[in-house]
């Protein structure tokens, strides 16, 4: 095949691009006569794309009475024809945008050199529909900042959280659905079960709430975190509703077990045969309404149900989008509130039982400190960090200004120093309360170790501690946060490099397990104390001088959220060997 024959080639499959794209193109030739037009332009004009072939852009366009003829050199760069009107085929006249390139064709060296146009065409109406989308979902992202912060950090109860979560289905400041039901699983009965619901009764007693909210200042944070007693006394036909909704989990066809199991909104209209969408409509007395499941890693939650059977609003795709956010994020807060009362529940047991015996008493301080540290997080963070960030700042500027004999330096230093370590331990808390993000993929287990590990190649030859490697598990992926796993083999690396002197070795290890692939950093170093073993994960235990004593227990909360394991012991040759197991993806 020649170089004619490749250029036809080519040019037939930019043509067949052209004429089949969505965007709104139109080719023209000098006397203003469109040559090809693309099928998003055919769409907007509202006839066949060989309709519009050969017919003039004045017969279309409307232009305005200072330009007489705008396919001239001149004519189509312009500022003044960059938005024109345009009527399409069945008489609608509106305004577009419109972006004109010309270029000129030569067929052939006996022939005249013809001008052409390229026209882009953007309808305004649906530029300014976009940019309406685009503000709308700036306010709800605004919006579930807000949700944020009162379901994570108001610290409110079980059932603070869940009057919380439908308040903000309901609230005009909110996603500004009419009603909200809220179905959680009964495990006992094997069921999802009614448990609480907010939204007038009427379209009477909505146009009073509605009055009265508009009238009250205040943001979505304080409607979440202080329920008005008023608007409670509506809610009492919405929650005879709810009482009466059940769900045998069992029924897997049903509408709101496939939401569940499915992870999946759904806007159930009138004409939609769904499952049990007959029963719900009865319930709710309306024939629209929206889905949305409650679920986390470990399972689903629960469903809400939203409607707009007051006002008869529809229920819209960004609507529905937004519901499915707010859903995401308020599973995590009803859980995390689960798992703190169970948590409560099963420390008081164990205090009852074995409080007379040392591992009781250990591990009652260990979960005091894990609560204290829970619930004073948000005073470390914004009641220290800031001032020591100041005070570091002006104790390196004082330090840099200070002359070398000057007594005073050597106080400014020690400031920075210990200013240096207490920033260090609060990042290091932040770090260990911080929710972590499951950003997870698949992950060939060596290379990540090779090239985390190979990073400190220079500091541990500057130290003369010999890196190897005894990576056996080859091309073996698993699931995983690469950045979180990362993080795990730099901490034990610098612990290991930490107690070793010059000439001392550590050796990376992989081998694949059943199920699963160990990673062991193995060292020459001296070990550790026996009895120090069962603390080296507790949290603020550490063996240095300067720790936070929290590296190791981030590093086993990464890997248990990764369903691993991580664990440490001493080596009969001598020196210490961290591990820890990843599973392998199952099937």
């Amino acid at each position: 095949m020649d170089q004619s024959e490749n250029r036809d080639g080519l040019a037939a499959t930019l043509t067949q691009g052209f004429l089949q794209t969505d965007t709104q193109l139109l080719l023209i030739d000098s006397a203003g006569d469109i040559l090809m037009a693309s099928a998003g332009a055919a769409r907007l004009f509202k006839v066949d794309q060989e309709s519009l072939i050969g017919t003039s852009c004045s017969h279309w366009f409307m232009l305005p009475s200072s330009v007489e003829n705008i396919w001239t050199n001149e004519g189509c760069e312009g500022p003044d024809i960059r938005e024109l009107e345009m009527k399409d085929a069945g008489g609608e006249i509106f305004a577009i945008e419109v972006d004109c390139t010309r270029f000129s064709v030569q067929p052939a060296a006996e022939m005249q050199e013809q001008l052409h146009w390229l026209l882009m065409l953007t309808d305004v109406r649906q530029r300014e529909h976009q940019d309406e989308l685009r503000a709308v979902r700036l306010a709800k992202l605004s919006l579930l900042n807000q949700v944020s912060e009162a379901l994570y950090g108001a610290n409110l109860t079980l059932d603070q959280i869940l009057e919380a979560l439908l308040i903000c289905v309901t609230a005009g400041q909110g996603l500004r659905f009419n009603r909200a039901f809220l179905l959680l699983i009964d495990e006992q009965r094997n069921a999802l079960q009614g448990e609480l619901a907010i939204g007038p009764s009427n379209a009477d007693e909505a146009a009073r709430i509605w009055h009265d909210l508009a009238g009250k200042p205040g943001d979505l944070f304080e409607m979440m975190t202080s329920y008005d007693k008023s608007i409670k006394q509506t809610d009492v036909v919405v929650n005879q509703i709810v009482r009466h909704m059940t769900v045998p989990l069992g029924d897997d066809q049903n509408l709101l077990v496939r939401a569940m199991f499915d992870r999946q909104s759904q806007r159930v209209t009138q004409d939609l045969d769904l499952s049990g969408a007959a029963t719900i409509r009865h319930w709710l007395g309306c024939s629209e309404f929206a889905v949305a499941p409650l679920t986390t890693r470990g399972g689903p939650l629960g469903v809400i149900i939203a409607d707009n059977a007051i006002s008869g609003n529809g229920i819209t795709d960004l609507d529905l989008e937004f519901l499915q956010m707010f859903a995401n994020q308020s599973s995590g807060a009803i859980e995390n509130s689960r798992l703190y009362h169970e948590l409560e529940k099963r420390l008081l047991d164990l205090h009852k039982a074995h409080q007379k015996q040392k591992d009781d008493q250990e591990n009652q301080l260990r979960m005091e400190r894990l609560s204290v540290m829970g619930e004073t997080s948000a005073i470390v963070a914004h009641e220290l960090r800031n001032p020591l960030v100041a005070i570091g700042g002006f104790a390196r500027t004082l330090l840099r200004n200070l002359e070398e004999e000057d007594p005073n330096r050597e106080f400014a230093h020690i400031i920075t120093e210990e200013v240096a370590r207490l920033e260090r331990i609060i990042h290091d808390l932040l770090d260990f309360i911080r929710p972590q993000k499951m950003l997870r993929k698949s992950v060939t287990l060596d290379h990540l170790i090779a090239d985390t590990l190979g990073k400190f190649q220079p500091e541990m030859e500057e130290k003369e501690i010999l890196l190897e490697y005894d990576l056996q598990a080859g091309h073996t992926q698993v699931n995983c946060h690469p950045g979180e796993i990362q993080q795990v083999l730099q901490n034990l690396i610098i612990n290991a490099a930490q107690v070793l002197r010059p000439g001392g070795r550590i050796t990376a290890q992989t081998r694949v397990l059943e199920g699963g692939v160990k990673v062991a950093l193995l060292d020459n170093g001296p070990g550790f104390a026996e009895d120090v073993r069962e603390k080296l994960f507790s949290p603020f235990f550490s063996t240095k001088p300067t720790g936070s004593g929290l590296g190791l227990t981030i590093c086993s909360q990464i890997i248990k959220a990764h369903g691993g394991v991580l664990g440490a012991e001493n080596r009969p040759e001598g020196g210490a060997s961290f591990s820890f197991i990843l599973p392998l993806p199952k099937g």
